[in-house]
C-alpha cells in the first residue's frame, strides 16, 4: 500500500514537471515535405509587427515557433525548400503570400514591417493563417502539392 508520504512526493513531481502528455501552448511549424525547409514567422506583439526566422526543418519534424499561448487571430508564415545539388527539382518550393515582412539571410528578429530596404532588410511576402479566436496553440504542416 502506497504512503500518505509516497503518494504526496509524487504528486508533487507532477506538479513540478507537469502533467504527463499535457501539451504547452504554442505555435508549431511540422514538414510533412521530403526536403529540408526553412521558415519564417510574423506576428503582432504589444501593436507592433513582428518577424523572425529562420527555423530550418528536416522531414517529418517540427519547430515550435511560438512558446507561448496565441494571443491574436491571424499569423503569418513564409517557407521554402533548401535545395542541394543533389535535388532535382524542376521549380523552388516555397509558401509564400501578399503581406509583406523584414526578413535577412541569417537569423533574424525584426520589429516593424515597414522600410525594409532602408533599415538594411529584404521585403519578403508572407502568408496569413486564421487560426480562430480561442486558439491557443496551432500546428502548421508544410506538405508538397500532389
Amino acid at each position: 500500500m502506497v504512503s500518505f508520504r509516497s503518494f504526496l512526493a509524487v504528486l508533487a513531481l507532477g506538479f513540478v514537471c507537469g502533467a504527463p502528455g499535457q501539451a504547452q501552448a504554442a505555435f508549431l511549424f511540422c514538414n510533412q515535405t521530403k526536403a529540408v525547409i526553412e521558415a519564417a514567422f510574423g506576428s503582432r506583439e504589444d501593436g507592433k509587427w513582428l518577424s523572425e526566422g529562420w527555423w530550418q526543418i528536416e522531414p517529418g519534424q517540427c519547430a515550435r515557433v511560438l512558446n507561448k499561448p496565441l494571443s491574436q487571430r491571424f499569423y503569418f508564415y513564409y517557407a521554402h525548400v533548401l535545395e542541394t545539388p543533389a535535388q532535382e527539382r524542376k521549380e523552388s518550393l516555397s509558401w509564400s503570400g501578399r503581406y509583406m515582412f523584414c526578413v535577412k539571410p541569417k537569423a533574424f528578429r525584426i520589429e516593424g514591417d515597414s522600410q525594409c530596404e532602408e533599415r538594411g532588410y529584404k521585403q519578403q511576402g508572407f502568408h496569413e493563417i486564421d487560426v480562430g479566436s480561442k486558439q491557443k496553440d496551432y500546428t502548421l504542416t508544410f506538405k508538397e502539392e500532389k
